[in-house]
């Protein structure tokens, strides 16, 4: 893997300093900064964050569209996207529960206490935090010792969740830019789709102001990060049902652990924090996890194999 990657390392794309431009009609993702939630590092289509990322060369992947999901894309056309009552059903949904409260044209916030301190706990998105393969690494790190592998099989183990999580960098931004619908982000949606000009997501700074992560929303980073993570971590260990225990240094989580039964429970929750957190729609949860899986599977099955 060392070779291959030096073997590509003077052309393998992670140096484009293309400059993005944004489709620039209702659906397709905008900066999200508003005269009441300023975000400076979101005010211009430029700022966009790793816009051709998913034209890197992978690890394990053939390209980073080899598992590209259909969805939303498959409308085609942002005008067929708005107009179909998929869209405006996940709308709806995100509307509910991601709002950070109510206001005059969205009155009731769905989201439980629970919910909002999964949000929370999974958030990450600020310097200085985890981030979403920082923290998997940290909970690969906790499944190990109670394991007690030995170095080899640590060794291994690290390789494959770090290929895969990789590889879903890669491929998680072809869906996000790379497809006919870069998706705008739900603040847009629902700010700029004229249902609700004072909408806000739960998510915020340490400041104290509402923010949505400045790149399309579908599909969730989140979600393929933790999907590709826990399909190498049940394969590797041949089940899934696996107790353990992770932690977060997100700032503004309520909790700084959390305990799961399994692998997928984990991932799932993961990918239906960013919904609760108001960045995402389900959709973006949903082929997330799909995307995720996949990648891992392929990883697991071509990379690394065990002696």
């Amino acid at each position: 893997m060392v070779k291959q990657m030096r073997d590509a390392r003077n052309g393998d794309g992670s140096d484009n300093d293309q400059v993005y431009v944004a489709d620039d009609e209702p659906g397709a993702w905008r900066p999200t900064s508003y005269p009441d939630m300023v975000d400076p590092s979101c005010t211009r289509d430029s700022q966009a964050v790793t816009p051709f990322w998913g034209q890197v060369k992978p690890f394990a992947l053939t390209s980073g569209s080899q598992f590209r999901p259909p969805t939303p894309g498959m409308y085609g056309t942002y005008a067929k996207l708005l107009a179909s009552d998929a869209y405006k059903q996940q709308v709806e949904a995100v509307r509910r529960v991601g709002a950070d409260g109510p206001t005059d044209a969205t009155p009731d916030v769905a989201r439980t206490p629970e919910q909002e301190a999964v949000a929370w706990f999974w958030a990450n998105d600020e310097d200085g935090t985890y981030k979403p393969p920082g923290q998997l690494l940290q909970a690969t790190r906790e499944v190990a010792t109670q394991r007690r592998l030995t170095t080899y099989e640590n060794a291994r183990l690290f390789a494959l969740v770090s290929i895969a999580m990789a590889d879903a960098g890669i491929a998680v931004r072809d869906v996000k830019y790379l497809t006919p619908i870069d998706l705008w982000r739900p603040v847009s949606a629902i700010r700029d789709g004229g249902l609700d000009p004072d909408w806000k997501p739960l998510l915020k700074t340490r400041a104290g102001v509402n923010v949505s992560p400045c790149f399309p929303a579908w599909a969730s980073g989140h979600a393929t990060f933790g999907a590709s993570w826990a399909g190498v971590m049940k394969r590797y260990f041949g089940n899934d049902d696996i107790a353990f225990t992770m932690t977060t240094d997100e700032p503004q989580s309520p909790v700084k652990s959390r305990s799961f039964t399994s692998f997928s429970q984990a991932a799932k929750e993961d990918a239906q924090s960013r919904v609760w957190l108001g960045v995402h729609f389900p959709w973006d949860a949903e082929d997330g996890l799909a995307l995720g899986d996949k990648i891992a599977n392929h990883v697991f099955t071509t990379k690394l194999r065990k002696l």
